[in-house]
């Protein structure tokens, strides 16, 4: 049996990524410089790129580096080069070179926008829809990285269903959004930025993440959609001025899994409403998002038009749709893995709720079982960070031998902020799971380690532990 979303499935896009600049209106304003330009600007410094690059052999069948931060020149290089016909591999910026070269060259890239390329011209856009548009790269958490490709028609579609989406929330097109996640990664680049572009939409963006400038681009501004993840939530619920976010609408939260407490105490403190969103970087990547007045924000909400979902055996979710990616780049065996009679499987836990939402439970291969019993790290995480003196948590299995057999226990590494010690933390939580779940060892650390898009890197998570 699979489920569908509760609206009706639209009519697709048949573009390519180019043609999502239609309009003459504010486009994009840098938060951190002040710089700003109209769709028209945007246009004509995307075909001044294409035309650099086209100079220099770029065409059809090219792969292009594209490594800025969040910027006009990062949307224009992304335009620009998708004008000419090549495929845009997609490298974060805060990446060390040895780490974006090996990116590049798993991708296969020839070339890179540089800044000097960014400059007003003319050109003719060519291009197909079925033709692969970028290369982002899947989660390199539970494993190594892989190049995604996809093409013009999954991208541009699933700007189309999130943008129908967020029309049953009452969001329409036009008004101004704060985009302050990463544009190199999927959710920042189709969700925040494409989609943006796609419904004429004004985006506030700034190169880096800093939680003043955060705040004052919402300040005495008519916001529509505020773009957020987990981390930026907790710091809103601890740190926000109400003032600041009064005419903010909504905020959608993605990248990682949200608790409905922690997004009601946002909500609450700031008076916007939060929608939570899913998605993969194999699918473009919104799958699911939550609808104003119908979903808990502690669940993702419901799948988006013409998308189908549904569970396998073991609880991992399933999604059939336009958005999903042709493959993985020379990995044919990893594309059958992932992709298999048409159903993409995203590797996370997931339940049904009787509403026809869903809630996520955590990622397939970081559930792991004590004495027996599945234990989720998400859910425990979700409560940790509730306790008024810890700032962040983090929980993974740890291996542990009692009476000569080895197990795995929940260890918990946390961010503390005050006095508070490993007995008073796993007695705390122990009040408010069941036996298993209990968090059996503490360790203290100054940061959890997260990717740029807000994920928390486990592998990372690696200090002597004292039981």
């Amino acid at each position: 049996m699979f489920h569908r979303s509760p609206l009706p499935d639209i009519a697709l896009p048949e573009t390519t990524l180019f043609a999502l600049l239609d309009d003459d209106s504010p486009a994009l304003t840098e938060i951190d410089t002040g710089r700003s330009v109209t769709y028209a600007e945007l246009r004509a410094l995307a075909l001044g790129t294409a035309s650099a690059l086209a100079a220099r052999g770029v065409g059809p069948g090219s792969v292009v580096e594209l490594r800025m931060p969040n910027s006009i020149n990062f949307a224009a290089g992304l335009l620009g080069a998708s004008a000419t016909g090549a495929t845009v591999c997609l490298i974060g910026h805060s990446l060390r070179d040895d780490e974006a070269r090996h990116l590049a060259t798993l991708a296969g890239a020839t070339d890179r926008v540089r800044a000097d390329d960014i400059r007003p011209g003319t050109f003719t856009p060519v291009g197909d829809p079925d033709d692969v548009a970028v290369i982002p790269f899947s989660s390199g958490t539970t494993g190594l990285p892989k190049a995604v490709e996809l093409t013009h028609r999954a991208v541009t579609a699933n700007a189309a269903q999130f943008n129908a989406a967020l029309a049953a929330s009452g969001i329409g097109p036009g008004g101004e959004v704060v985009a302050p996640l990463p544009f190199s990664h999927i959710y920042g680049l189709n969700t925040l930025l494409l989609s943006s572009l796609a419904a004429g939409r004004h985006v506030y963006t700034a190169a880096r993440f800093d939680f003043a400038e955060f705040a004052a681009a919402h300040r005495g501004r008519a916001i529509d959609i505020s773009y957020i993840a987990p981390p930026i939530a907790l710091a809103l619920a601890n740190h926000a001025d109400p003032a600041d976010f009064a005419g903010t609408r909504f905020m959608v939260c993605g990248a990682a899994s949200l608790d409905t407490s922690l997004a009601r105490t946002v909500e609450r403190r700031i008076g916007v409403e939060i929608l939570q969103g899913y998605g993969t970087t194999e699918s473009a990547p919104v799958t699911h998002v939550g609808i104003a007045g119908k979903s808990d924000p502690g669940t993702i909400g419901f799948a988006l038009p013409n998308t189908q979902f549904r569970l396998s055996d073991s609880g991992e979710l399933l999604v059939r749709g336009p958005q999903l990616m042709r493959g993985y780049l020379g990995n044919p065996d990893a594309t059958a893995a992932a992709i298999r009679d048409g159903w993409l499987h995203t590797g996370d836990i997931a339940r049904i709720n009787s509403d026809e939402t869903v809630t996520i439970v955590d990622r397939a291969k970081e559930v792991f079982k004590y004495h027996g019993f599945q234990v989720a790290p998400a859910e425990l995480e979700a409560l940790l960070i509730t306790h008024p003196r810890i700032a962040d948590a983090a929980v993974t299995a740890h291996t542990r031998t009692v009476g000569g057999v080895a197990e795995e226990v929940p260890r918990a590494f946390v961010v503390k902020q005050g006095a508070l010690d490993a007995e008073e933390v796993m007695a705390w939580v122990a009040a408010r799971v069941t036996p298993y779940k209990k968090v059996r060892v503490v360790t203290f650390v100054d940061a959890i380690p997260r990717s740029a898009a807000g994920k928390i890197l486990r592998r990372e998570l690696t200090s002597p532990g004292a039981e």
